[in-house]
């Protein structure tokens, strides 16, 4: 039992013309709140309630995180494997259908950001429920064979097949997106793959507003604030800075998402959000290394904000992140140890960087990045399939809510007896444009 759904005030007044039930994509169950999804969702929602306030989300998530607590959504509670390969092959079933409690609630869209688990969703909602959503979504993570190493690779295939459940799913770049194009023809036919071409879309993660306090230092800080793993390159950085350690000792190398110091000149100092970007303010320069993966690099979103300059490995999904702002170097010989030296050694070279950065930050803002998501979700409204006419089942279900007043979703099923084989979103979005009816949080009422 979750406590949070009882101790928050409802507000049963409150007009929520669309219910979203959000499935999450949890790859850093150490700290949920560092969890790049969890920090992408927490904008998500906070940029969406500036502009539109229709919206409810019903939140799955692995234990309650405090940063995804808005006076617009609750948290069902479905407990995952931890391990990111495991989590996208096991399906919490029983979790997710006890916690979604289908007679009582309402969810008119899927908002899933794991497609590998979008099937089994799919498939719990439309033949163990009779709620029948629109179901969109966001790909964080694909297992390309380029960048993965596991003995059997099926993650893939899954991840497609979970897309193609999907009207439109938002992805971190076109460079990404065309990665996933490709590696999609070893497992499906020219049709399934321009199907494929329609429904992913790039949606640029928006530039999170750091909240910190302005830090100098005389350390001259390299910052390599990923994940530091294969995927991203970091044994070859490791190398490169180990090249330069024997050139000078005048820098230190910070790696926040380091589990230990590999090297002498390593700094793994770890912070609250507020003390993270306050630490990165400090630095003198970041690195963004060459990724097969093509995808978005939150952690050079998060460094740019702050107005440190980013070298970046001359890849196309880096051009599309900071475009004429960043500094790109080529993956040959000494060019990333010649790059990081002219910011080293030059104060006026890394003062105009950083202003590059700023202006960088200034575009990308979520406030201006989140239109592509809200555009998104009026165009998944505006499809949402309804009864053609008023049917006696409709009349009797309006007249129901004319004569009560004010009515669960359990007591109108209850009232026509209806259980799992008649589907009621038809009817929930034929209901939506009767003027004198209202959908709050979990009821329908008369205005």
């Amino acid at each position: 039992m979750n406590i949070f759904n009882f101790t928050d005030v409802e507000d049963n007044d409150k007009e929520y013309k669309y219910k979203i039930l959000v499935y999450p994509n949890i790859t850093f169950q150490k700290d949920l709140e560092k969890d790049s999804y969890v920090v992408v969702l927490c904008n998500i929602i906070k940029e969406l309630n500036k502009i539109r306030d229709d919206l409810f989300f019903t939140i799955i998530s692995p234990a309650h995180i405090n940063s995804l607590e808005f006076e617009n959504t609750q948290q069902i509670i479905a407990p995952q494997i931890s391990y990111p390969n495991s989590m996208r092959m096991a399906f919490p079933y029983k979790e997710v259908f006890a916690g979604l409690k289908w007679k009582e609630n309402d969810y008119d869209i899927v908002y899933s950001h794991l497609p590998e688990h979008t099937g089994n969703l799919k498939n719990l909602l439309y033949n163990s429920t009779n709620i029948s959503p629109a179901i969109i979504g966001y790909t964080h993570w694909t297992e390309f064979k380029e960048i993965t190493n596991y003995e059997y690779q099926v993650g893939l295939a899954y991840n497609i097949v979970g897309v193609l459940q999907m009207s439109k799913c938002g992805i971190n770049t076109q460079a990404q997106k065309d990665l996933v194009l490709k590696n999609a023809k070893e497992y499906f036919n020219d049709d399934v793959v321009a199907k494929l071409d329609k429904i992913l879309e790039p949606q640029y993660l928006g530039w999170e507003t750091p909240k910190y306090e302005k830090q100098t230092t005389d350390k001259k800080i390299i910052v390599y604030n990923h994940r530091p793993h294969t995927y991203k390159n970091y044994p070859w950085f490791l190398q490169q800075m180990d090249k330069l350690w024997e050139k000078r000792q005048d820098f230190e190398v910070w790696v926040p998402l380091a589990e230990s110091r590999e090297r002498e000149y390593i700094t793994n100092e770890k912070f609250d959000r507020v003390g993270y970007f306050s630490k990165l303010s400090s630095c003198r320069v970041g690195v963004c290394c060459r990724q097969k993966y093509e995808g978005w690099a939150i952690s050079a979103t998060d460094g740019m904000s702050v107005g440190v300059p980013y070298l970046f490995s001359d890849d196309g999904s880096y051009h599309e992140l900071a475009g004429d702002d960043g500094v790109y170097y080529y993956d040959v010989d000494d060019a990333l140890i010649d790059t990081i030296e002219s910011f080293l050694d030059s104060d006026l070279l890394r003062e105009k960087y950083s202003e590059k950065a700023l202006n960088r930050f200034e575009k990308g803002k979520w406030e201006k990045a989140i239109h592509q998501f809200n555009n998104m979700i009026n165009e998944t409204t505006d499809g949402l399939s309804m009864l053609k006419e008023d049917t006696e089942s409709y009349k009797k279900v309006v007249d129901f809510i004319h004569k009560k007043k004010s009515v669960t979703r359990k007591e109108i099923l209850e009232h026509l007896g209806w259980g799992v084989r008649i589907s009621f979103s038809g009817y929930r979005n034929r209901l939506r444009n009767e003027p004198t009816i209202k959908f709050t949080k979990n009821r329908y009422e008369v205005r």
